[in-house]
Protein backbone atom coordinates (compact mmCIF):
# COMPACT_ATOMS: atom_id res chain seq x y z
CA UNK A 1 0.00 0.00 0.00
CA UNK A 2 0.91 3.54 -0.14
CA UNK A 3 2.93 5.21 2.80
CA UNK A 4 3.02 8.38 4.05
CA UNK A 5 6.44 10.44 2.82
CA UNK A 6 8.59 12.95 3.95
CA UNK A 7 7.98 16.29 2.96
CA UNK A 8 11.05 18.37 2.01
CA UNK A 9 8.87 21.70 2.33
CA UNK A 10 8.30 23.83 5.89
CA UNK A 11 5.95 25.96 7.34
CA UNK A 12 5.10 29.06 5.48
CA UNK A 13 6.11 27.92 1.83
CA UNK A 14 3.49 29.30 -0.79
CA UNK A 15 2.38 28.53 -3.83
CA UNK A 16 -0.05 31.25 -6.08
CA UNK A 17 -1.92 30.73 -9.62
CA UNK A 18 -4.35 32.90 -11.58
CA UNK A 19 -7.55 31.73 -13.01
CA UNK A 20 -10.40 34.22 -15.30
CA UNK A 21 -13.42 33.76 -14.59
CA UNK A 22 -15.20 33.77 -18.14
CA UNK A 23 -18.36 32.25 -19.53
CA UNK A 24 -16.47 29.46 -20.42
CA UNK A 25 -15.56 28.79 -16.86
CA UNK A 26 -19.01 29.01 -15.51
CA UNK A 27 -20.78 26.90 -18.79
CA UNK A 28 -17.67 24.58 -18.21
CA UNK A 29 -18.53 23.99 -14.44
CA UNK A 30 -21.92 23.65 -14.86
CA UNK A 31 -21.81 21.02 -17.61
CA UNK A 32 -19.81 18.48 -15.68
CA UNK A 33 -21.25 19.29 -12.26
CA UNK A 34 -24.76 19.38 -13.56
CA UNK A 35 -25.68 22.79 -11.35
CA UNK A 36 -27.67 24.49 -13.86
CA UNK A 37 -28.76 27.10 -10.73
CA UNK A 38 -29.68 30.44 -13.02
CA UNK A 39 -28.21 32.36 -10.70
CA UNK A 40 -24.88 31.52 -12.05
CA UNK A 41 -26.45 31.39 -15.91
CA UNK A 42 -29.24 33.14 -16.22
CA UNK A 43 -28.70 37.40 -16.20
CA UNK A 44 -32.74 38.43 -16.15
CA UNK A 45 -32.69 35.71 -13.00
CA UNK A 46 -29.53 37.39 -11.05
CA UNK A 47 -30.89 40.63 -11.74
CA UNK A 48 -33.64 40.28 -8.90
CA UNK A 49 -31.12 38.83 -6.37
CA UNK A 50 -29.40 40.82 -4.38
CA UNK A 51 -25.95 39.91 -6.84
CA UNK A 52 -27.86 42.19 -9.64
CA UNK A 53 -25.56 40.02 -12.15
CA UNK A 54 -24.97 36.18 -12.59
CA UNK A 55 -21.92 34.90 -10.42
CA UNK A 56 -19.62 32.17 -10.83
CA UNK A 57 -20.00 28.68 -9.04
CA UNK A 58 -18.22 28.89 -6.11
CA UNK A 59 -16.37 25.23 -6.70
CA UNK A 60 -15.52 26.64 -10.26
CA UNK A 61 -12.55 28.49 -9.05
CA UNK A 62 -12.18 26.39 -5.65
CA UNK A 63 -11.79 23.67 -7.49
CA UNK A 64 -8.88 24.96 -8.74
CA UNK A 65 -6.71 24.72 -5.98
CA UNK A 66 -6.17 20.99 -6.70
CA UNK A 67 -4.00 22.08 -9.57
CA UNK A 68 -1.70 24.21 -7.05
CA UNK A 69 -1.80 20.91 -4.60
CA UNK A 70 -0.94 18.23 -7.29
CA UNK A 71 1.89 20.26 -8.92
CA UNK A 72 3.03 22.57 -6.63
CA UNK A 73 2.91 22.00 -2.65
CA UNK A 74 3.50 18.93 -2.02
CA UNK A 75 3.57 18.41 -5.96
CA UNK A 76 2.55 14.69 -7.29
CA UNK A 77 1.57 12.11 -5.28
CA UNK A 78 -0.55 14.38 -2.77
CA UNK A 79 -3.83 12.92 -2.47
CA UNK A 80 -6.39 16.15 -0.77
CA UNK A 81 -7.76 14.71 2.56
CA UNK A 82 -10.32 17.16 3.75
CA UNK A 83 -10.73 21.00 2.57
CA UNK A 84 -12.98 23.30 4.53
CA UNK A 85 -14.01 26.73 2.50
CA UNK A 86 -16.05 30.26 3.69
CA UNK A 87 -16.84 32.18 0.78
CA UNK A 88 -16.50 35.85 1.40
CA UNK A 89 -17.59 37.81 -1.65
CA UNK A 90 -19.21 36.78 -5.19
CA UNK A 91 -16.83 36.10 -8.14
CA UNK A 92 -18.31 37.52 -11.67
CA UNK A 93 -17.48 36.75 -15.14
CA UNK A 94 -14.52 39.53 -15.90
CA UNK A 95 -12.80 38.66 -12.51
CA UNK A 96 -9.06 37.68 -12.65
CA UNK A 97 -8.38 35.70 -9.05
CA UNK A 98 -5.60 35.32 -7.54
CA UNK A 99 -5.05 31.47 -5.82
CA UNK A 100 -2.88 30.53 -2.84
CA UNK A 101 -1.86 28.20 -0.66
CA UNK A 102 0.21 28.53 2.02
CA UNK A 103 1.60 25.87 4.56
CA UNK A 104 0.41 25.99 8.03
CA UNK A 105 2.06 23.08 9.67
CA UNK A 106 3.53 19.18 8.74
CA UNK A 107 2.47 16.30 10.35
CA UNK A 108 5.26 14.03 9.47
CA UNK A 109 3.80 11.39 11.79
CA UNK A 110 0.82 11.42 10.35
CA UNK A 111 1.86 12.01 6.81
CA UNK A 112 -0.47 15.32 6.72
CA UNK A 113 0.38 18.86 5.35
CA UNK A 114 -2.18 21.65 6.51
CA UNK A 115 -2.50 24.45 4.03
CA UNK A 116 -4.43 27.99 4.17
CA UNK A 117 -6.24 28.93 1.02
CA UNK A 118 -7.27 31.91 -0.46
CA UNK A 119 -8.89 33.00 -3.45
CA UNK A 120 -8.51 37.34 -4.18
CA UNK A 121 -9.73 39.12 -6.90
CA UNK A 122 -8.11 42.21 -9.15
CA UNK A 123 -9.50 44.28 -6.82
CA UNK A 124 -7.39 42.80 -4.06
CA UNK A 125 -10.53 41.52 -2.38
CA UNK A 126 -10.39 38.30 -0.35
CA UNK A 127 -13.61 36.54 -1.90
CA UNK A 128 -12.62 33.04 -0.39
CA UNK A 129 -10.39 31.50 2.39
CA UNK A 130 -10.19 27.99 3.61
CA UNK A 131 -8.23 25.09 5.06
CA UNK A 132 -7.00 22.09 3.84
CA UNK A 133 -5.40 19.26 5.11
CA UNK A 134 -3.19 17.06 2.29
CA UNK A 135 -1.73 13.62 2.88
CA UNK A 136 1.99 12.92 1.43
CA UNK A 137 2.09 9.63 -0.11
CA UNK A 138 4.50 8.16 -2.38
CA UNK A 139 4.41 4.86 -4.80
CA UNK A 140 4.75 1.62 -3.15
CA UNK A 141 8.32 0.63 -3.16
CA UNK A 142 8.79 -2.88 -4.81
CA UNK A 143 10.21 -5.80 -3.17
CA UNK A 144 13.69 -5.55 -2.38
CA UNK A 145 15.56 -8.44 -4.92
CA UNK A 146 16.72 -11.10 -2.67
CA UNK A 147 20.51 -12.60 -3.68
CA UNK A 148 20.25 -16.11 -4.95
CA UNK A 149 23.27 -17.60 -4.77
CA UNK A 150 25.38 -18.83 -1.68
CA UNK A 151 27.35 -17.17 0.68
CA UNK A 152 29.26 -17.69 3.96
CA UNK A 153 27.38 -19.27 6.96
CA UNK A 154 28.26 -19.56 10.38
CA UNK A 155 27.30 -22.27 12.46
CA UNK A 156 27.53 -21.90 16.40
CA UNK A 157 28.02 -25.39 18.02
CA UNK A 158 28.33 -27.63 14.28
CA UNK A 159 30.33 -30.40 14.96
CA UNK A 160 27.66 -32.87 16.05
CA UNK A 161 23.94 -33.45 16.21
CA UNK A 162 21.97 -30.92 15.25
CA UNK A 163 24.25 -28.44 14.84
CA UNK A 164 26.55 -30.81 12.14
CA UNK A 165 23.12 -31.72 10.44
CA UNK A 166 22.63 -27.89 9.39
CA UNK A 167 26.58 -27.71 8.41
CA UNK A 168 25.42 -30.21 6.22
CA UNK A 169 22.41 -29.03 4.69
CA UNK A 170 24.03 -25.69 4.00
CA UNK A 171 27.06 -26.86 2.31
CA UNK A 172 24.42 -29.06 0.24
CA UNK A 173 23.13 -25.76 -0.96
CA UNK A 174 25.94 -24.47 -2.30
CA UNK A 175 27.10 -22.40 1.38
CA UNK A 176 30.55 -21.68 2.28
CA UNK A 177 29.96 -22.74 5.93
CA UNK A 178 32.45 -22.29 9.23
CA UNK A 179 31.39 -24.23 12.41
CA UNK A 180 32.74 -23.64 15.59
CA UNK A 181 32.94 -26.21 18.35
CA UNK A 182 34.69 -26.44 21.84
CA UNK A 183 35.76 -29.39 22.96
CA UNK A 184 34.91 -32.15 19.86
CA UNK A 185 37.69 -31.69 17.86
CA UNK A 186 37.54 -34.92 16.32
CA UNK A 187 34.12 -34.73 15.34
CA UNK A 188 35.16 -31.08 13.90
CA UNK A 189 37.95 -32.77 11.79
CA UNK A 190 36.10 -35.81 10.49
CA UNK A 191 33.27 -32.94 9.27
CA UNK A 192 35.36 -31.09 7.54
CA UNK A 193 36.98 -33.98 5.90
CA UNK A 194 33.62 -34.91 4.79
CA UNK A 195 32.52 -31.72 3.49
CA UNK A 196 35.06 -30.05 0.99
CA UNK A 197 33.42 -26.42 1.41
CA UNK A 198 33.62 -25.81 5.64
CA UNK A 199 35.98 -25.08 8.10
CA UNK A 200 36.06 -25.71 11.93
CA UNK A 201 37.15 -23.42 14.77
CA UNK A 202 37.37 -23.96 17.76
CA UNK A 203 35.52 -21.28 19.96
CA UNK A 204 33.85 -21.27 23.22
CA UNK A 205 30.18 -19.76 22.66
CA UNK A 206 30.06 -18.20 26.67
CA UNK A 207 33.17 -16.23 25.48
CA UNK A 208 32.13 -12.73 24.67
CA UNK A 209 35.61 -11.79 23.55
CA UNK A 210 36.03 -14.90 21.47
CA UNK A 211 32.47 -14.71 19.89
CA UNK A 212 33.48 -11.00 19.22
CA UNK A 213 36.64 -11.61 16.52
CA UNK A 214 34.74 -14.63 15.39
CA UNK A 215 32.83 -13.06 12.48
CA UNK A 216 36.12 -11.31 11.51
CA UNK A 217 38.18 -15.03 11.55
CA UNK A 218 35.39 -16.05 8.89
CA UNK A 219 35.28 -13.57 6.85
CA UNK A 220 39.24 -13.65 6.51
CA UNK A 221 39.10 -17.81 6.24
CA UNK A 222 36.20 -17.95 3.64
CA UNK A 223 36.79 -14.73 1.45
CA UNK A 224 33.39 -12.86 2.44
CA UNK A 225 31.57 -11.75 5.49
CA UNK A 226 29.11 -14.08 6.97
CA UNK A 227 26.02 -13.46 5.29
CA UNK A 228 23.73 -16.46 7.42
CA UNK A 229 24.00 -16.89 11.13
CA UNK A 230 23.21 -19.95 12.82
CA UNK A 231 23.19 -19.80 16.54
CA UNK A 232 22.96 -23.23 17.87
CA UNK A 233 25.77 -24.01 20.39
CA UNK A 234 24.37 -24.47 24.06
CA UNK A 235 25.60 -25.98 27.30
CA UNK A 236 25.30 -29.47 27.46
CA UNK A 237 24.47 -29.03 31.42
CA UNK A 238 21.46 -29.45 30.63
CA UNK A 239 19.93 -30.08 34.11
CA UNK A 240 19.58 -28.11 36.88
CA UNK A 241 17.04 -27.12 39.73
CA UNK A 242 15.24 -23.50 39.91
CA UNK A 243 16.39 -22.64 42.90
CA UNK A 244 18.79 -24.63 44.37
CA UNK A 245 20.61 -21.52 45.87
CA UNK A 246 23.59 -21.67 43.23
CA UNK A 247 22.84 -19.90 39.98
CA UNK A 248 26.34 -21.16 38.23
CA UNK A 249 24.24 -23.19 35.43
CA UNK A 250 22.07 -20.24 35.09
CA UNK A 251 24.86 -17.72 34.30
CA UNK A 252 26.36 -20.16 31.80
CA UNK A 253 23.33 -20.75 29.90
CA UNK A 254 23.00 -16.94 29.83
CA UNK A 255 26.41 -16.62 28.63
CA UNK A 256 25.82 -18.56 25.89
CA UNK A 257 22.31 -18.10 24.58
CA UNK A 258 22.49 -14.53 25.27
CA UNK A 259 25.80 -12.79 26.17
CA UNK A 260 27.38 -14.87 23.39
CA UNK A 261 25.27 -14.83 20.89
CA UNK A 262 24.57 -10.62 21.54
CA UNK A 263 28.68 -10.35 21.05
CA UNK A 264 28.21 -12.16 18.18
CA UNK A 265 25.59 -10.58 16.23
CA UNK A 266 27.25 -7.35 17.12
CA UNK A 267 30.00 -8.32 14.83
CA UNK A 268 28.37 -10.05 11.97
CA UNK A 269 25.65 -7.32 11.85
CA UNK A 270 27.96 -4.66 10.32
CA UNK A 271 28.95 -6.50 7.00
CA UNK A 272 24.95 -7.46 7.01
CA UNK A 273 24.16 -3.93 7.00
CA UNK A 274 26.31 -3.00 4.39
CA UNK A 275 24.56 -5.55 1.88
CA UNK A 276 21.01 -4.79 3.45
CA UNK A 277 21.27 -9.01 3.28
CA UNK A 278 21.39 -11.22 6.36
CA UNK A 279 19.52 -13.91 7.69
CA UNK A 280 19.66 -14.96 11.52
CA UNK A 281 18.37 -18.37 13.12
CA UNK A 282 18.55 -19.81 16.22
CA UNK A 283 17.69 -22.96 17.58
CA UNK A 284 15.58 -22.61 20.42
CA UNK A 285 13.45 -25.08 22.19
CA UNK A 286 9.80 -26.13 22.36
CA UNK A 287 10.45 -26.72 26.19
CA UNK A 288 10.28 -22.83 26.44
CA UNK A 289 6.64 -22.30 25.30
CA UNK A 290 3.97 -23.29 27.90
CA UNK A 291 4.47 -25.21 30.81
CA UNK A 292 8.10 -26.55 31.06
CA UNK A 293 9.37 -29.67 31.79
CA UNK A 294 10.64 -30.28 35.25
CA UNK A 295 14.54 -29.95 36.28
CA UNK A 296 15.77 -28.20 33.08
CA UNK A 297 15.54 -24.69 34.32
CA UNK A 298 18.64 -23.73 33.15
CA UNK A 299 18.55 -24.61 30.36
CA UNK A 300 14.74 -23.09 29.78
CA UNK A 301 15.56 -20.09 30.73
CA UNK A 302 18.46 -19.97 27.93
CA UNK A 303 16.55 -20.70 25.36
CA UNK A 304 13.78 -18.32 26.88
CA UNK A 305 16.42 -15.45 26.83
CA UNK A 306 17.58 -16.48 23.34
CA UNK A 307 13.95 -16.12 21.52
CA UNK A 308 13.19 -12.81 22.85
CA UNK A 309 16.77 -11.80 21.68
CA UNK A 310 15.83 -12.72 18.43
CA UNK A 311 12.28 -11.15 18.16
CA UNK A 312 14.24 -8.00 19.48
CA UNK A 313 16.59 -8.39 16.75
CA UNK A 314 13.41 -8.97 14.35
CA UNK A 315 12.20 -5.45 15.27
CA UNK A 316 14.96 -3.46 15.03
CA UNK A 317 16.55 -4.52 12.00
CA UNK A 318 13.86 -5.81 9.79
CA UNK A 319 13.90 -2.45 7.97
CA UNK A 320 17.40 -2.69 6.67
CA UNK A 321 17.25 -5.98 5.37
CA UNK A 322 17.95 -8.21 8.33
CA UNK A 323 15.96 -11.05 8.93
CA UNK A 324 15.95 -12.73 12.52
CA UNK A 325 14.21 -16.46 13.16
CA UNK A 326 14.17 -19.32 15.44
CA UNK A 327 13.60 -22.88 14.71
CA UNK A 328 12.43 -24.64 18.04
CA UNK A 329 12.58 -28.48 18.36
CA UNK A 330 11.21 -30.94 20.67
CA UNK A 331 12.48 -33.80 21.89
CA UNK A 332 15.71 -34.22 18.85
CA UNK A 333 17.39 -37.85 18.69
CA UNK A 334 20.77 -36.48 19.52
CA UNK A 335 23.45 -37.07 22.23
CA UNK A 336 21.38 -34.54 24.39
CA UNK A 337 18.91 -36.61 24.32
CA UNK A 338 21.02 -39.52 26.11
CA UNK A 339 19.84 -38.60 29.42
CA UNK A 340 16.26 -38.98 28.71
CA UNK A 341 15.23 -42.93 29.50
CA UNK A 342 14.44 -45.16 26.49
CA UNK A 343 11.27 -45.89 27.76
CA UNK A 344 10.43 -41.98 27.99
CA UNK A 345 11.53 -41.61 24.42
CA UNK A 346 8.90 -44.70 23.46
CA UNK A 347 6.35 -43.06 25.09
CA UNK A 348 7.13 -39.50 23.26
CA UNK A 349 7.27 -40.99 19.90
CA UNK A 350 3.79 -43.08 20.45
CA UNK A 351 2.18 -40.23 21.52
CA UNK A 352 3.39 -37.66 18.85
CA UNK A 353 1.07 -37.39 15.53
CA UNK A 354 3.57 -38.23 13.49
CA UNK A 355 4.66 -41.56 15.68
CA UNK A 356 8.54 -40.46 15.79
CA UNK A 357 10.46 -38.18 17.71
CA UNK A 358 12.92 -35.20 15.87
CA UNK A 359 15.94 -35.89 13.91
CA UNK A 360 18.43 -33.53 13.38
CA UNK A 361 17.72 -33.31 10.14
CA UNK A 362 13.99 -32.10 10.61
CA UNK A 363 15.19 -29.34 12.25
CA UNK A 364 18.40 -28.65 9.74
CA UNK A 365 15.50 -28.22 6.52
CA UNK A 366 13.66 -25.83 9.02
CA UNK A 367 17.05 -23.86 9.44
CA UNK A 368 17.56 -24.39 5.56
CA UNK A 369 14.01 -23.16 4.69
CA UNK A 370 14.55 -19.82 6.92
CA UNK A 371 17.84 -18.83 5.34
CA UNK A 372 16.30 -19.32 1.78
CA UNK A 373 15.39 -16.32 -0.50
CA UNK A 374 11.69 -18.18 -0.69
CA UNK A 375 11.48 -17.02 3.28
CA UNK A 376 12.67 -13.44 2.31
CA UNK A 377 9.56 -11.97 3.77
CA UNK A 378 9.41 -14.28 7.38
CA UNK A 379 11.24 -12.63 10.20
CA UNK A 380 10.35 -12.54 14.14
CA UNK A 381 9.06 -16.05 13.72
CA UNK A 382 9.33 -19.45 15.63
CA UNK A 383 9.15 -21.83 13.96
CA UNK A 384 8.23 -25.16 15.60
CA UNK A 385 9.50 -28.64 14.48
CA UNK A 386 7.90 -31.10 16.56
CA UNK A 387 5.54 -33.08 14.52
CA UNK A 388 2.47 -31.99 15.96
CA UNK A 389 3.22 -32.50 19.37
CA UNK A 390 3.30 -28.74 20.17
CA UNK A 391 0.62 -26.74 18.15
CA UNK A 392 1.14 -23.04 18.72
Amino acid sequence: MNKPRKSRWKAGDRAESQVDVTDDLVDAFATYSGDYNPIHLDAEYASGTSFKRPIAHGMSYASLFSRLIGMDIPGPGAVWAAQSFRFIKPAYVGDRLTLSIEIEAIKESAGLMVLACKAVNQLDELIMEGTGEIMLVEPEESAPETRDGPGVALVTGGSRGIGAAIVRRLTAEGHRVAFTYTQSKSEAEALTKELDNSVALSCDAADPEAMQVLAGDVARLLGEPVRILVINASSRDLYGEAANGDFEQFRRHLAISLEGSHSLVSACLPAMLDTGNGSIVAIGSTYARGAPPKGMSPYIIGKAALESYMRCLAIEYGGQGIRANLVLPSLTDTALAAGVPTRTRKVMAAQNPMRRIATPEDVANAVAFLVNPDSSYVTGHSLTVSGGSVMP
